[in-house]
């Protein structure tokens, strides 16, 4: 076959350009150390480098939403543990004002430092982040927590907020609140339940003796929609010696006119004759934080018309509502406790993820320095062959051989 000069002089041309672009393309990919340098060099390959990049894109945001998480989260936590701590003195200065040997001035100063607790406590309730939102707020953060009503004469420290939860969103499959409104962790606490004596034929009078065994009873008794069920009746029997009431369980106790007895913790001293009876209704159940339960005590120690019963009764209000907001805040911190436990568990398996896409990403698009060091050798030694060839055949004439 005959071949001309020009498809001598082409064909040696084409050599020499395709070694050296297969030269310059393996020095670019080990100058910038990816593979892949346009997306037509693999088209599969770039494809699935760009998923794993949108992956990891998205991974660094949930790293950055977790310790933004965990920073709220530890915020909260941090002040809750000093609510904690406040409301245990408080409630060993309503310890201490059961004393029966407290002088006025012992009284006053008591409720002197239960001020200052129920302001630094109303301070917490109303904390603030970094960016000046109002912890406790609910989706309202821009406005305080909590409002303190001077004029008001019951609770004079209300709830402003709303339920809301703000959400975080840690991974794909997981999101977790960072943090929590005040009306549950502060406002959603039972006030002391109680009971009044409402009737009867009987001189009767009633205290709480065991809170616990009233409070049973008065969960599993109370009525919210029909109120005359929460009314209930004891009837002494003809004998005079014993009175039966009409609870679930018809319970009938031994009874002695003046003497106190003892019925579901409640304490009753009846004095009345056979066929008397006394009637008791169940209190509607209240709710109060512990600003208000502490702004109470404040004033009932400050007066010292309250006295006996009455101080008592203020007494026991005030360590059942500092019990109750302490478990509220308590069962708030464990929240928090699993929340962060949630948190670090789920960035510990995003490093994992991050790390595995990482490496899948460069197996794909990363060059193999050896290979490529290799391979440029051998380019640039077709390189040289191709334009010695094409100086030898550029070079041949008959006259060589005359």
């Amino acid at each position: 076959m005959r071949i001309s000069n020009n498809q001598i002089f082409d064909r040696a041309i084409n050599g020499v350009i395709d070694n050296q672009i297969g030269l310059s393309e393996t020095q670019l990919q080990l100058s910038t150390g990816k593979k892949l340098i346009t997306p037509s060099d693999d088209p599969v390959g770039a494809a699935s480098v760009l998923r794993l990049t949108e992956e990891l894109d998205q991974i660094t945001q949930y790293n950055r939403n977790n310790t933004l998480l965990q920073n709220s989260l530890s915020q909260e936590e941090a002040i809750l543990s000093n609510v904690t701590s406040s409301a245990n003195r408080a409630r060993v200065l309503v310890v201490q004002a059961g004393n029966g040997i407290n002088t006025d001035e012992d009284r006053a100063a008591i409720a002197s430092e239960l001020e200052q607790i129920r302001d630094e406590i109303f301070d917490l309730m109303n904390s603030q982040d970094a960016n000046g939102k109002y912890i406790f707020a609910g989706n309202q953060a821009d406005s305080p927590a909590f409002d303190f009503d001077a004029t008001a004469t019951g609770n004079r420290y209300l709830f402003q907020g709303d339920d809301g939860q703000n959400k975080i969103q840690l991974s794909s499959n997981v999101t977790v609140a960072n943090g929590d409104s005040g009306r549950e962790v502060f406002e959603n606490v039972l006030a002391r339940l109680s009971g009044t004596v409402t009737g009867g034929t009987a001189t009767a009078s009633i205290s709480i003796a065991q809170q616990g065994a009233f409070d049973s009873f008065h969960k599993a008794n109370y009525d919210a929609v029909t109120a005359a069920n929460n009314t209930f009746t004891g009837t002494i029997n003809g004998a005079g010696t014993q009175i039966t009431f009409n609870d679930p369980d018809n319970t009938t106790v031994n009874f002695t006119s003046g003497e106190p007895f003892t019925f579901k913790g409640i304490e009753f001293t009846v004095t009345g004759a056979p066929t008397n009876t006394v009637e008791f209704t169940l209190s509607q159940p209240e709710k109060k934080n512990l600003a208000v339960t502490l702004d109470e005590i404040s004033r009932a120690l400050s007066d010292p018309t309250v006295t006996g019963d009455a101080l008592q009764e203020a007494l026991s209000d005030a360590l059942v509502g500092l019990d109750n907001g302490l478990k509220k805040v308590s069962n708030t911190v464990s929240s928090i406790g699993g929340r962060i436990n949630i948190a670090e568990s789920v960035y510990e398996s995003n490093l994992d993820l991050e790390i595995a896409n990482k490496d899948a990403r460069s197996q794909i698009e990363d060059v193999d320095y050896a290979e490529a060091i290799s391979e440029l050798s051998k380019q640039e030694t077709a390189l040289q062959a191709a334009q010695q060839t094409f100086g030898r055949v550029t070079n041949l004439s008959l006259f060589d051989y005359i």
